[in-house]
């Protein structure tokens, strides 16, 4: 997946409504509703405090918005709200500055997210710190405490299992097993088939290696 970068918005967080009035049957499921919002809403306001790299394997605009689309389908498969899972996702790898080993990059990217939620406004301390967590942990736990993680993680290395071969043990929920388990490319057709005309906009390449 790779994006276009987006100008400066103003910051107007609003999680969609479950039941989006939009015109085509893409744009009106919450999967693609809700990758809108990160898009519009979210995607810009990491890009201004985020150090890593806007494009390439761990790119913003390329790794960090698949993660992101993985994160919302496999929230909605467990039957919850994917807002914390989507804001786990784009800022995880806020602090990475290379594509190479970086145990830290977790943890670094917690003192930058906790400022970007002060920014977005109406997050309760129990959110925060469950997506402080995810964040931290995303790179080496295997025990999910909670659902938010659980998703972070399982969407962060889906692309791995791709790459490197499956291994049930790296994944919590039974969609991303499913996902990892199987057919890249096939995945790639569901994700164009439940992005809006204004996400097809904005990402200009589908790909497994993100």
């Amino acid at each position: 997946m790779v994006a276009r970068q987006l100008p400066k918005l103003k910051t107007r967080v609003r999680f969609p409504s479950p039941a989006p009035r939009l015109k085509t049957m893409a744009e009106s499921n919450l999967i693609s509703s809700t990758f809108d919002w990160y898009l519009m809403d979210i995607m810009p306001i990491v890009s201004q405090n985020a150090i890593q790299q806007k494009y390439g394997y761990h790119g913003l605009y390329t790794h960090t918005a698949a993660v992101v689309f993985r994160g919302i389908d496999y929230a909605l498969n467990l039957g919850k709200s994917p807002k914390n899972v989507v804001l786990a996702c784009a800022f995880h790898d806020m602090a990475r500055v290379t594509d190479g080993d970086d145990t830290q990059h977790g943890a670094n990217a917690v003192p930058m997210a906790l400022r970007v939620m002060d920014e977005i406004g109406n997050i309760d301390i129990k959110s925060r710190d469950s997506i402080a967590y995810a964040i931290k942990n995303h790179s080496f736990n295997l025990v999910a405490p909670d659902y938010v993680s659980a998703c972070l993680w399982d969407a962060d290395r889906t692309r791995l299992a791709w790459e490197l071969g499956y291994n049930s043990r790296f994944f919590a929920t039974q969609r991303a097993k499913t996902v990892a388990a199987g057919n890249a490319n096939q995945y790639l057709q569901f994700m164009n088939q439940n992005m809006s005309d204004y996400a097809r906009n904005i990402i200009t390449k589908l790909d497994k290696q993100y």
